[in-house]
């Protein structure tokens, strides 16, 4: 089975969905904040960082880090754009 097309679960549905959503109302020219999805889905930082984890390594989308290596900027992949696509 490939990677990408395995279950998504809720919030992880929920994540693509506002990454999408911020990619056609900007064109693609300005990517979601990481603490800026956590206030827009209302759930806790770690659960959302878990999936945004998972949604990476499933090529879905791209962690921009700070030079700390915190997370700062989310952003759809092809795939991801895709994916998102079929579930909204």
């Amino acid at each position: 089975m490939r990677m990408a097309a395995r279950r998504l679960s809720r919030l992880q549905r929920h994540i693509l969905g506002c990454l999408l959503t911020q990619y056609q109302r900007t064109n693609g020219v300005i990517a979601m904040g990481h603490l800026e999805l956590v206030q827009t889905l209302g759930h806790d930082k770690s659960n959302i960082s878990h999936s945004l984890r998972t949604l990476a390594a499933r090529g879905l989308i791209v962690i921009c880090r700070t030079p700390g290596g915190k997370a700062d900027a989310l952003d759809l992949t092809a795939e991801g754009r895709k994916r998102a696509s079929e579930i909204v």
